[in-house]
């Protein structure tokens, strides 16, 4: 048999008997946290040193697989990325090299994540980044400078209505007076929810909450756009972090224009120590973890390795996120 070698650079948290129903032959790196360095990625040498020989890679957000480390693996063949987003790989360079990447669009994700969207609008309209267990353990107590809100009357802005955006929708009815909705293909009606122009959105929005793929030629939400949004606005992203000028985002907190922001995805992830949204005020901040959940991980795992053993099979599992490299001619 041909060789099916993977290397793997992300932990994956599964029971080893679920690795060997593929027939496939793992290696494990030492993950970047389990170092002590809890917000780094693996270094490209360090990638290269492991994965070198393996036919294929698989892991998470573990690492940037860029066109020097694909270059410097020819017997590399497949990428197979854990999670829906896969912008830590150059998918370019992947079809330049011959190289199949794969992904796990999971649709039970979706549900995970529009419950985090909702649990982080609920906290920043709480004001739990200011009344907290840390807060109380101090000695805190009610403050009248930090009055909480609540949703009530209030209208939400949902950017991206597919199907995490209509889930946050579902979940939002009951508490929120109207729902507005952008997205760039016109929806079908969807109950207690009207769709108008971005514009619109951002300037009657008290929330607005983020669902969108990324934009293409720089962040959907620029220092223009979040200027624009309604005085004493929320925003939330549990979409992508690039979606949204972190510098601006900070300049807006802290000027007192925006009351507040969550979100659970940064640019670059994770975020260094100076990341500006890291360091603005009144901010409730996770890392991305809305779908770290077990039962998630098991399936997303189980189809990336369903993926790779079809790969290796000669067959296209439905995953492929570069078909186009077929056409090209994949490494021998």
């Amino acid at each position: 048999m041909a060789s099916r070698s993977v290397f793997v650079y992300d932990p994956l948290n599964v029971e080893s008997d679920l690795l060997g129903r593929w027939g496939l032959d793992f290696t494990f790196g030492v993950p970047v946290w389990a170092t002590g360095q809890a917000r780094a990625k693996m270094n490209s040498e360090d990638f290269i040193k492991s994965a070198l020989g393996h036919d294929a890679v698989l892991g998470a957000s573990g690492a940037l697989v860029t066109r020097d480390i694909m270059e410097a693996l020819p017997d590399l063949r497949f990428i197979a990325k854990l999670g829906i987003g896969y912008e830590v790989i150059d998918v370019v360079a992947a079809t330049d090299c011959g190289i199949v990447v794969t992904n796990t669009p999971m649709h039970s994700e979706v549900d995970l994540v529009a419950e985090h969207a909702v649990a982080l609008i609920l906290a920043c309209v709480k004001q739990f980044h200011w009344y907290n267990t840390p807060y109380v353990k101090s000695g805190g107590w009610r403050d009248p400078e930090h009055l909480v809100g609540t949703l009530k009357g209030s209208t939400v802005g949902i950017v991206g209505f597919g199907n995490i955006g209509q889930a946050v929708a579902r979940r939002l009815v009951p508490f929120c007076q109207e729902i507005l909705t952008y997205d760039v293909r016109e929806i079908a009606h969807f109950e207690h929810v009207s769709q108008v122009s971005l514009e619109e959105l951002l300037e009657r929005s008290d929330v607005v909450t983020l669902h969108a793929p990324p934009a293409p030629g720089g962040p959907l939400l620029d220092r223009q756009r979040l200027t624009s949004m309604k005085k004493n606005a929320i925003l939330i992203n549990t979409a992508r972090g690039a979606l949204v000028d972190g510098r601006a985002l900070s300049d807006l907190l802290t000027s007192g224009h925006l009351a507040g922001a969550g979100a659970d995805v940064f640019a670059p992830e994770p975020p260094p120590d100076d990341d500006p949204l890291v360091n603005a005020p009144n901010t409730y901040l996770t890392p991305h973890v809305a779908a770290w959940n077990a039962d998630i991980r098991v399936e997303m795992v189980e189809l990336a390795l369903s993926s790779l053993a079809m790969l290796f099979d000669g067959e296209i599992p439905p995953t492929v996120i570069n078909p186009e490299v077929f056409e090209k001619g994949i490494r021998a």
